[in-house]
Parts: C-alpha cells; structure tokens; sequence
C-alpha cells in the first residue's frame, strides 16, 4: 500500500476499526516526522489552527514545511480522518484517533517532545 492508496474518510476502511490495514495506515502516517509532530501539536489544541499557525510551531524552513503541508501532509492526514483540513479557511484541527490506537499515538508524543 502507497500513500496514493490508503484508506481515505469514506471507505470501507476505517482507522476507528482494528485491522491490520488500519495499523498499516497509521504506520505510514507516522512514518514521516512533521507529520508526526503536526499531530501531536493539533492533538493539544482545543480549536482549529490557521495553516500558519501550524507552520509556525513546526521545526524547520517555514516556506517548505507550508508547502509541504499544503500539498502531501494535510491532505493525507484528512483523506485518513485523523484531521479536518478546511482548505477554504486554510484551517485544520485533530478530529479522532482511534482507542484502540491511543498508546501508539502516546508513544509518538514522547518522541516527538525528545
């Protein structure tokens, strides 16, 4: 499975199911560091954050992680169902994880904070 074929939000597919395929999802999710580290940030954020509010609390070049976000990492963190891009307000918020998933995500959290 690519990034181009995981599950997105309508399919059969879901990441609140516990299948290997949703397992398979979540690991290509995280495979990648801002990702990573965009997920925990919306996952402490109480409302939904502005694009640049985002980059700006991400580590790195501001004007390749926007772009970067823009056209790979928020689209695919939507498709899965992890985030709500508003791509019209240029908005985007943590909407669900999965239970059975909550210690893989906490894991990812202690990474990210080392």
């Amino acid at each position: 499975m690519t990034i181009d074929t995981l599950p997105r939000k309508n399919d059969g597919v879901r990441l609140d199911e516990t299948s290997p395929s949703s397992l398979d999802t979540l690991f290509k999710v995280f495979s990648e560091p801002t990702r990573r580290e965009a997920v925990v940030l919306l996952r402490r954020e109480d409302d939904p954050l502005s694009v640049m509010d985002l980059v700006d609390r991400l580590d790195g070049d501001a004007d390749r992680i926007r772009i970067a976000l823009v056209h790979v990492h928020l689209p695919l963190l939507d498709r899965v169902g992890i985030v709500d891009w508003d791509q019209a307000r240029e908005s985007v918020e943590f909407v669900d994880f999965p239970d059975e998933y909550d210690e893989l995500l906490n894991v990812v959290e202690r990474d990210v904070q080392q």
